[in-house]
């Protein structure tokens, strides 16, 4: 298993500047315990797909999330050969590619489907610290330092019970649905790279905020973020943020991948404006891929798939009103 680890992401790295994350083995291992089955093809022509597949029976439906690897119109026609020969009903795919790629999708016939992914995030190039906090919005600098003096202190680890925590304070107020502990310590296991930042009171040592970040292929993710919203002034929740952020560039990382800003045509109205704006403070390249696009490769069975799957969505919807 280890031998075919180390083979499929050096392979992957072979195929992309920066690999994505959501390619890699230890990333199929996440979605493997997380109900899915993961079949990790290589295509003719020599592309790459890690597919995560889940149906009912021998009907199955497939996502591929940031993939194939490479992007292109030959990859995407390799998978597709693949999916009619495995008896996929219909596959998803949301490809590491820009935006015009959506011409490529629909001459092989895809339709474009609702964002699994983030489609728009904004990445930071990394550099020395004081480099990094020149880019920033004069507010983020302003928060980073007074976090600094008021002795904020940031401990980088493996704490999925307080990222949990934090997280469900911001489910509390924004009235949003994030993971539980279990699927954060899944991530801190699974992938090769993957930490927590958690901000503490100086003197107390109450934690007040706290982040998780993953590492590839010279790329790092913000993939989760929570906080209390207890002491405002001390800056806790900036101070996680450039703990990460610095940690990264320190490790020799390239780049910082925010994961996920609301379109750039968006408004006020955007349930994640304030999130972009905040994103926004530390500075950054918008960047923009072609979202999700999926086929449907058996009528029939693609219903049967469609039916499942708002049976999931009520059985998940009666979950949380019990709880």
């Amino acid at each position: 298993m280890s031998d075919a680890k180390t083979s499929w992401d050096s392979e992957l790295d072979q195929r992309a500047t920066a690999a994505p994350l959501l390619q890699t083995w230890g990333w199929g291992e996440v979605q493997s315990r997380a109900g899915w089955s993961v079949e990790r093809v290589r295509l003719a022509g020599g592309a790459m797909a890690s597919v995560q597949l889940r149906g009912l029976g021998p009907v199955r439906e497939a996502y591929v999330p940031r993939g194939p690897v490479p992007a292109s119109a030959d990859s995407v026609a390799a998978l597709v050969d693949w999916a009619r020969a495995a008896r996929v009903a219909r596959i998803m795919l949301e490809p590491e590619a820009p935006l015009d790629f959506g011409d490529v999708m629909r001459e092989q016939g895809f339709r474009p489907a609702s964002p699994v992914q983030p489609q728009f995030t904004r990445i930071i190039e990394l550099s020395s610290p004081a480099a990094m906090l020149a880019t920033f919005k004069h507010g983020r600098r302003y928060n980073i330092r007074a976090g600094e003096r008021r002795g904020v202190v940031v401990e980088e680890g493996n704490d999925a019970a307080e990222l949990a925590r934090q997280s469900a304070a911001v489910e509390r107020r924004e009235s949003i649905s994030l993971p539980a502990k279990g699927y954060y310590q899944v991530l801190l296991d699974a992938l090769p790279w993957c930490r927590t930042y958690v901000s503490r009171h100086p003197e107390s040592g109450e934690a007040l905020a706290a982040v998780l970040v993953a590492r590839h292929a010279g790329r790092a993710y913000h993939l989760f973020a929570g906080r209390t919203g207890a002491y405002p002034e001390l800056m806790a929740n900036d101070m996680a943020w450039w703990t990460a952020i610095r940690a990264a560039a320190e490790a020799g990382c390239r780049d910082y991948d925010l994961w996920g800003v609301p379109p750039p045509d968006s408004g006020p109205e955007h349930p994640w404006h304030g999130l972009g704006v905040f994103k926004a403070e530390f500075g950054g390249a918008e960047v923009a891929y072609t979202g999700a696009w999926e086929l449907v490769l058996s009528g029939a069975a693609s219903k049967l798939i469609g039916l499942e799957r708002k049976a999931r969505g009520r059985i998940r919807g009666l979950k949380r009103n019990i709880s």
